[in-house]
């Protein structure tokens, strides 16, 4: 019973989690957030892939209209490598954040094994 968190200590955490009006309580809050784009999470629920691959889209997109750019007929030939490396930047972040969507758990044959010689 000790062990049990008391209403007002599950209160003042929920209250320390949701406050971000300085900028180091909002650099704090988002580091959950940072790490499941840019690692990943093998356990995160279907809505928060379905999140991830948004912005995957969104930064395809925008790779593909940087690469189109040079293809039009009133561009310039002087921005056209800019415009390939900031398409090449972009895709780069979306096979990054389509490869965290689908990030599994791995299933480890030593338990599978452990649980066999039982």
């Amino acid at each position: 019973m000790k062990d049990e968190p008391s209403f007002q200590r599950i209160r003042a955490d929920l209250e320390a989690r949701q406050k971000a009006i300085l900028w180091e309580d909002a650099r704090q809050g988002g580091k959950g957030v940072d790490a499941f784009l840019w690692k990943g999470d093998p356990k995160a629920k279907p809505v928060q892939r379905a999140g991830l691959l948004i912005f995957a889209i969104a930064f395809f997109f925008l790779a593909v209209i940087m690469a189109s750019i040079p293809f039009q007929k009133d561009s310039e030939n002087g921005g056209s490598a800019v415009c390939f490396l900031i398409a090449l930047f972009c895709f780069l972040i979306t096979t990054r954040l389509v490869r965290n969507a689908f990030l599994r758990s791995s299933r480890s044959g030593q338990n599978d094994v452990e649980d066999d010689d039982r």
